[in-house]
């Protein structure tokens, strides 16, 4: 099924939403554990987490779906696109269609001309793709029951970095442009994803032919 760029703007910004939805359920959890050593709130604290990863990851496909979706279905086995779940593997994939899939973090717009906007590209305190995709994997581990026979997870090592790895997500999308190299659309979607939980906005530009994402 193919997609209208409006209808694909829709489903990033209710991905949006959802990721700040559940880093706020992470964090809650988290304090509860904090405060009671409570396993079970720890275990709801990395399985919330870890769903507003890979929802980040589910909305770095929608600029790019119908050429993800045209190169999962080249895999020999598992070609359904909708199926995929796991963050780190949809990154591996988005790769290969398109390097600068990637949310890229932007500082507010400063005016530079008539109807001319410039942002400069936010380089401390966010959340790298490598990064990313380590912790994501960190946390794989912690979705599952306790093994008595296993050493510890010791939990108290991931739990003091939860908070500065959700810090570092919502400043990679507070502000972020996600690029668009698409037959039919060739451009960049400006994404404002307000801390204070208010609606998530888009501002579509259009590129008149292919384009260089610099990095600065």
């Amino acid at each position: 099924m193919k997609y209208t760029e409006t209808k694909l703007r829709g489903i990033y910004l209710n991905q949006m939403i959802e990721v700040l939805k559940r880093l706020k359920a992470s964090e809650g959890y988290l304090s509860a554990y904090s405060n009671g050593l409570d396993e079970i709130e720890f275990d709801s604290c990395v399985l919330q987490l870890r769903k507003a990863m890979e929802a980040i990851a589910y909305a770095s496909i929608v600029p790019n779906k119908n050429q993800y979706q045209a190169f999962r279905q080249k895999a020999g086995t598992n070609t359904d696109y909708r199926k995929d779940f796991n963050a780190s593997k949809i990154f591996q994939y988005l790769q290969k269609v398109n390097k600068d899939f990637y949310p890229v973090p932007l500082l507010p717009a400063a005016k530079v001309g008539l109807r001319e906007w410039h942002y400069d590209r936010k380089t401390e305190g966010v959340l790298s793709p490598k990064r990313f995709q380590r912790f994501y994997d960190r946390l794989g581990k912690f979705l599952h029951a306790d093994n008595p026979w296993d050493s510890k997870k010791h939990r108290q090592n991931l739990a003091k970095d939860i908070n500065p790895l959700i810090d570092q997500a919502r400043s990679l999308l507070e502000l972020h442009a996600a690029f668009i190299r698409s037959k039919d659309y060739k451009g960049v979607w400006i994404v404002d994803v307000p801390k204070n939980g208010t609606t998530p906005k888009i501002i579509s530009a259009v590129a008149t032919g292919d384009f260089v994402v610099g990095s600065s």
